[in-house]
C-alpha cells in the first residue's frame, strides 16, 4: 500500500515503480480465498456464478462484489433451481489451476448446470471447457462482460505507467487511475494477464451453448445518474471515470471506444450470439435486475 501522508494513493500485490506522488510503503499480508464451490440454494438444473477478477479479496473471502452477485441471483432466480457460486483466489493464483478445481466441484455436484461468469470468471470458464467430462454437464453458458480478447485497461494496470508521463493529457489520466485504484475497481495484480489485449487463452469449443451479455456505458448526464442511483455508487462511479482514460489515449474510431467502463463491446461480443444492454456498466453485468432477468430467460426458457 503507498500512501501520501495519512492518505492510501495505491494498491499492488509486488512493487512498482510509481508514477505518482507517495510519502511511505506499507508492507501487509493477506489470505487467498479457498477455492471452492459454495452452495447458495439447494434445487434442480442448478446455476454456477463465477466471478471476476475480484481487487477486494485482500481483505476477505467474502468482498461486497460477491456478496451482491449472490443475494441478486438470489432474490430474482425462482426457488426451484438450485444456485451456488465458485470462489477462488483470482488475483494471482494461475486460472489454469483455479479451473482444475472448477471441473472437480461439478463432477462432485453430480447434476447438469447452468454457469453464468461474470468478467475474468468466463475465461476461467474457458480454461475448464477444454476438459470434455465438464463439457458434458454444463447445460448452458452466459458470458457477461467478459473480455473475451481482452482490455486494453488490463493493459495499462500491467504496464510501467511511468510511460504515460509522456502524454498530454496525463494530468487526467493520473487521478483517473489513482482514484479508480482507491475505489476498488483494480489492484496491480500478476492475473491481469488474463484479460489483457494479446493475451492467448483457450477458445469455446465447438457444440457449447452459449450467451454474451455486453453493456454500453452512455455518457449522457441522466443515464450517469440514474444508473449510480440504481448499482453501487462507488464502483459505478469509477467505471464511467476510468473508460474516459481510454477515450484520451485511443481515437475516437476505434474499437477500444465503446464500452461497459472496464470491457469493450467488440471483446464482449468477440464469438457472436450477444444481447447488448445499454446504460450498462460492467458492475451492472452482475447485479442488474434487467441482465439477470434476460438470462434466467435464458437458461430455462424451454422449462
Amino acid at each position: 500500500m503507498y500512501y501520501n501522508g495519512i492518505v492510501p494513493v495505491y494498491r499492488s500485490l509486488y512493487e512498482i515503480k510509481p508514477f505518482f506522488e507517495y510519502t511511505k510503503v506499507v508492507k501487509q499480508s493477506w489470505k487467498r480465498p479457498e477455492c471452492k464451490l459454495v452452495e447458495l440454494r439447494k434445487g434442480k438444473e442448478p446455476v454456477i456464478l463465477i466471478h471476476g477478477i475480484d481487487p477486494y479479496e485482500i481483505y476477505g473471502e467474502w468482498t461486497l462484489y460477491k456478496k451482491l452477485f449472490a443475494e441478486s441471483w438470489l432474490r430474482l432466480l425462482p426457488e426451484v433451481y438450485g444456485l451456488y457460486i465458485f470462489i477462488y483466489p483470482s488475483l494471482d493464483v494461475p486460472l489454469e489451476e483455479s479451473s482444475e478445481v472448477l471441473i472437480k466441484e461439478i463432477k462432485r455436484l453430480n447434476s447438469k448446470v447452468n454457469i453464468y461468469a461474470h468478467s475474468m470468471g468466463g475465461i476461467l470458464v474457458r480454461y475448464a471447457l477444454q476438459d470434455e467430462s465438464f463439457r458434458n454437464l454444463v447445460i448452458k453458458i452466459i458470458f457477461a462482460g467478459t473480455p473475451h480478447i481482452g482490455s486494453p485497461l488490463a493493459n495499462f494496470v500491467l504496464m510501467d505507467k511511468l510511460i504515460l508521463k509522456l502524454h498530454h493529457k496525463y494530468s487526467i489520466i493520473e487521478p483517473i487511475l489513482l482514484s479508480a485504484n482507491a475505489s476498488g475497481v483494480f489492484i496491480e495484480a500478476p492475473n491481469y494477464k488474463y484479460v489483457a489485449v494479446g493475451f492467448n487463452n483457450p477458445v469455446i469449443p465447438d457444440g457449447v451453448e452459449f450467451l454474451n451479455l455486453a453493456g454500453v456505458v452512455v455518457n449522457e448526464p441522466t443515464e450517469v445518474l440514474l444508473n449510480i442511483v440504481d448499482t453501487e455508487i462507488f464502483s459505478t462511479a469509477a467505471l464511467y471515470a476510468i473508460s474516459t482514460v481510454v477515450k484520451i489515449l485511443y481515437p475516437e474510431d476505434s474499437v477500444y471506444v465503446q464500452s461497459d467502463g472496464l470491457v469493450p463491446l467488440v471483446s464482449a461480443t468477440y464469438f457472436g450470439r450477444e444481447k447488448v444492454f445499454l446504460n450498462c456498466d460492467h458492475a451492472d453485468l452482475a447485479f442488474d435486475r434487467r441482465v439477470i432477468n434476460e438470462s434466467i430467460q435464458y437458461f430455462y426458457k424451454e422449462n
